[in-house]
């Protein structure tokens, strides 16, 4: 199999219109645009290369379907690397494999070591930063989420696609760190170089929003309607930013107008989506809103979600809404779920990543979530005040995360008031 360059100067042993196929789902990848799921037949009927960007894009569902796919895929270009392509395959393709392997298996500080090895001669691998990236947004690891970028950055040329894009990513691990100043000038830089940049929007919308820069807040998204409409899935989780402002500001008729129309308009299934609506709901009510109905059209999403626990933080909010939509049996049937995945991964030889954080802190969390949605605040408290400090190795975002400290706030002003009393089992 001939061999060629990409886009971004990384080699690929494939054709060319394989090597396009490549491109338009890392491009997708990164910009969070809608539709690269179209080349995703064309990367199955690939070789290693592109079966393994696949199988990296399916791991990202954590649908039971889906993991069960990428590892199929993972085996079968293990298999062609080490038959029809024995010979030619590049390091840099191995190395993909390698770490497509690792993160099909849960096993996320494996393959963000792999794509390092990767990022060492290949710095404008912008597959292979991106997710080196995102995994270690996940491990709470922002300063190798920082590293990532800026280790890459000199060899990065201005003439090589989505360079800009590298702005907003460095930009929102500064704001992770606190480096607001920065963080804000390199966010606007990316929007300015390409106004599409998801991710720099959103890096600017944390800085103005952790610093309570409320009014600039609603009008730097309120400027990017046009943008956000056109854009994917990812366009709920920045109208999600936009309600916590409206919130701060006391405007809780329009964060639930924004709610229904932006936020969580079409009862779906993903957990990004589902997560920014718990969340926003539960910060609703701590403020005095009436949801109305709106926990019970969670109920069927949720439920579909059940059966994988490879991700620890949506997995808390999952059982949080069960609790809130009154369905205690079924938010306690999640939490066992979870409790299993811990022990299985106990068991094994090299143990999924999620299985240790559900031990360290999520199945506690998970726990408080219950008893907090159950009303039942004292314990509530008992189950979240003692992992608070790590409540970080579930991953997200400060601001995300925000709803933790909130709820176990909220659940100690219920104690105060007598009207959070001890449950029982």
């Amino acid at each position: 199999m001939p061999g060629m360059l990409d886009q971004w100067g990384c080699p690929v042993t494939a054709g060319a219109d394989e090597v396009a196929s490549i491109e338009a789902v890392v491009a997708g990848y990164v910009t969070m645009a809608p539709g690269m799921e179209r080349h995703f037949g064309a990367l199955e009927a690939g070789g290693p290369m592109a079966r393994s960007v696949l199988a990296m894009m399916l791991t990202q569902s954590h649908r039971p379907q889906y993991m069960e796919k990428a590892q199929e895929l993972c085996a079968k270009a293990k298999l062609d690397a080490e038959a029809d392509y024995a010979s030619g395959l590049h390091s840099r393709e191995r190395g993909h494999l390698e770490a497509a392997a690792a993160w099909c298996a849960g096993r996320i500080d494996d393959a963000i070591d792999a794509f390092g090895e990767v990022l060492a001669d290949h710095p404008t691998d912008l597959l292979a930063i991106r997710s080196r990236y995102l995994l270690a947004f996940g491990r709470g690891r922002i300063s190798d989420m920082l590293d990532t970028v800026c280790a890459a950055r000199p060899a990065w040329q201005d003439q090589l696609p989505l360079s800009s894009f590298l702005d907003g990513m460095e930009s929102f691990a500064l704001e992770e760190q606190g480096e607001y100043r920065r963080a804000e000038v390199l966010g606007r830089q990316g929007v300015e170089r390409n106004e599409t940049d998801l991710w720099a929007i959103h890096a600017v919308a944390h800085v103005l929003e952790m610093e309570r820069r409320r009014p600039e807040g609603e009008s730097w998204l309120d400027g990017r309607t046009s943008v956000l409409e056109s854009a994917g899935g990812f366009a709920g989780h920045i109208w999600w930013h936009q309600a916590l402002v409206l919130l701060d500001m006391g405007q809780l008729d329009k964060v639930l107008n924004l709610y229904d129309r932006r936020v969580y308009p079409n009862h779906s299934t993903e957990g990004l989506d589902l997560s920014n609506a718990v969340s926003l709901l539960t910060r609703l009510e701590i403020a005095g809103a009436d949801v109305g109905d709106r926990w019970q059209g969670l109920i069927e999403p949720v439920q579909v979600r059940h059966g994988q626990y490879s991700h620890p933080f949506n997995d808390t909010h999952y059982v949080l809404a069960m609790a809130k939509a009154g369905e205690i049996d079924a938010s306690r049937a999640h939490l066992e779920g979870m409790r299993n995945w811990a022990a299985r991964g106990r068991q094994l030889e090299h143990p999924d990543t999620a299985s240790g954080v559900l031990d360290e802190v999520g199945t506690a969390v998970a726990q408080g979530l219950i008893e907090y949605g159950a009303r039942r605040g004292a314990d509530a408290v008992a189950a979240l005040a003692p992992v608070q400090d790590r409540i970080w190795m579930l991953g997200g975002s400060n601001a995300q995360r925000g709803l933790y400290s909130q709820v176990l706030a909220d659940a100690r002003r219920m104690v105060g008031s007598g009207n959070g009393h001890p449950g029982s089992d």
